[in-house]
């Protein structure tokens, strides 16, 4: 049992932040997952740069990372989270040599994101402890959308947090609850077509799985819309890229989703006393149906 949630605005002025907004939703369903709590942002682009979280499973390590980014690019911001560390790298390079680059320091040394947009924060424990490292609340940008995790499968540390990319793939993140069956079956099916897994966690196969469908032509939409016939076992997932957002539920429905959307925004939670409490309002709010696909488009600010 996990819980997700998050919220985009579909308009420049915001009542609420949207960091503040995120926080409240998943404090409110912290008792779904009380391992780790992660959020996906929507960050300002600029040429060269790019969003880059790296899992530090180290102690005191993250300076080993930091002097290496320098080394390949150069750091224009970074943040030591003691086992998350983020940062905002100029770097003209390929995606590839960097990602080797941070694998090369060891076993404890592992790329979580990279995006052009999209950043990924998370760490150990409650909505909270994320606060404390990266300060969420005062984020005000379109959209933050996360998960807090119950590790059901995989062990708990930053590296099987989520959300989740896939490996070498630009601005796209998934938060997953429920269990994937056919796990072991798709990475394997995955790992002979080329890619490479960072964790052994289930969920990261969502994310190979939309990537590889985008690879072959398919929309976002439709990548995800696959992915329900792709995927066995009971699941909800929310997909985020830069500039898109979908929610997604199984064949069965058996994971809890609901959504509000008014005029300015769209806000989603694994139950609807979080997802209003964040908003600050009694916002009306329905569910997706078994195996529905919902995608909005973010807007451009």
């Amino acid at each position: 049992m996990c819980g997700v949630g998050g919220v985009f605005f579909k308009t420049t002025e915001h009542h609420r932040k949207t960091g503040e907004i995120a926080y409240h939703v998943l404090d409110g369903i912290y008792r779904r997952g009380p391992d780790s709590t992660g959020l996906a942002f929507v960050q300002p682009a600029a040429e060269d740069r790019l969003y880059v979280g790296i899992n530090c499973e180290e102690p005191g390590g993250g300076g080993r990372a930091l002097a290496l980014l320098d080394e390949l690019g150069r750091v224009e911001s970074a943040t030591d989270g003691e086992g998350y560390i983020r940062t905002t790298v100029r770097y003209g390079g390929d995606d590839a040599a960097l990602v080797d680059a941070i694998d090369a320091l060891g076993p404890a040394y592992s790329v979580a994101s990279i995006g052009h947009r999209l950043e990924v924060l998370k760490h150990l424990g409650g909505v909270e402890n994320l606060e404390d490292k990266f300060t969420i609340s005062n984020y005000d940008g379109p959209m933050a959308m996360g998960l807090t995790r119950y590790a059901t499968e995989s062990q708990i540390d930053f590296t099987h947090g989520q959300p989740l990319s896939a490996r070498l793939h630009r601005d796209l993140a998934i938060m997953h609850n429920g269990h994937i069956t056919n796990f072991h079956h798709l990475r394997y099916h995955y790992e002979r077509a080329g890619y490479t897994f960072t964790t052994s966690n289930d969920s990261e196969v969502i994310a190979v799985a939309l990537v590889d469908e985008m690879g072959k032509g398919a929309s976002f939409r439709e990548a995800l819309e696959r992915s329900v016939s792709i995927l066995d076992g009971c699941f909800t997932y929310i997909a985020a890229t830069a500039d898109e957002v979908g929610v997604v539920k199984d064949p069965y429905a058996a994971k809890p989703l609901v959504v509000g959307e008014t005029e300015r925004l769209v806000a989603v939670s694994s139950d609807c006393w979080s997802l209003r409490d964040g908003v600050g309002e009694d916002i009306e709010v329905w569910e997706p149906g078994a195996g529905e696909v919902v995608t909005w488009r973010l807007p451009i600010h």
